[in-house]
């Protein structure tokens, strides 16, 4: 598979949904346990003609997910290959071994042919997507009420406290990127941080 997987899109665009304009690229970044994947499930049920765009993994599939959502799983020769063939606009090694790699045959296709994406990111590959494709991308953060609450999100959701500690101990620098972000939204309450996130897509992706 491989060369295969390189070539192919890890997106099904639709005709109906192309613009006769550039694509839209929507970066969402936040700390982790911010509530970025529920926001994005949120708005994505509500605003049409955007598509979910899954980061490549080489981490095991869990109970509930599929392959294209949340990601797309790879083997971690098949990463490696990749790597090689230059087939990520950014990847990343994480705490747990797992490579984690944003698609660039994908995007570089979506926007090209008016196609509006969105996916999930970290600060740093948010930089490397806004200097590559500045004129594309919208950067929206969101932010914690407060970091108690943080805190609480992490530990209902991660058992291992070694886990949680290296996560909170990342918070301080990802809030350090905030004013390069487009839009910030607070997510103190998923009903209301969610329509934010809804009219800032619409604000964009209704456009010709």
């Amino acid at each position: 598979m491989e060369q295969k997987l390189f070539a192919d899109l890890v997106v099904n665009f639709r005709i109906k949904d192309k613009r006769k304009r550039k694509g839209y690229f929507f970066v969402v970044s936040g700390p982790s346990g911010v509530g970025k994947n529920t926001l994005l499930n949120y708005a994505l049920e509500q605003v049409e003609g955007i598509y979910y765009l899954p980061s490549i993994t080489t981490r095991s599939m869990r109970p509930g997910e599929a392959q294209g959502f949340p990601y797309f799983f790879v083997s971690r020769a098949d990463f490696e290959w990749m790597i090689a063939q230059g087939a990520f606009l950014e990847w990343k090694q994480i705490h747990t071994g797992d490579y984690y790699g944003t698609h660039l045959p994908t995007i570089v296709y979506a926007l090209e042919n008016g196609y509006d994406i969105i996916t999930d990111m970290d600060v740093l590959g948010c930089a490397e997507v806004m200097e590559r494709f500045p004129e594309n991308v919208v950067p929206i953060f969101i932010v914690p009420p407060n970091m108690e609450e943080l805190r609480q999100r992490l530990t209902g959701r991660e058992k291992d406290p070694a886990l949680i500690a290296r996560r909170l101990a990342r918070v301080d620098m990802e809030m350090g990127y905030v004013d390069r972000y487009r839009h910030v939204i607070v997510n103190d309450d998923l009903e209301r941080a969610g329509k934010e996130l809804v009219q800032i897509l619409e604000q964009y992706s209704q456009r010709e």
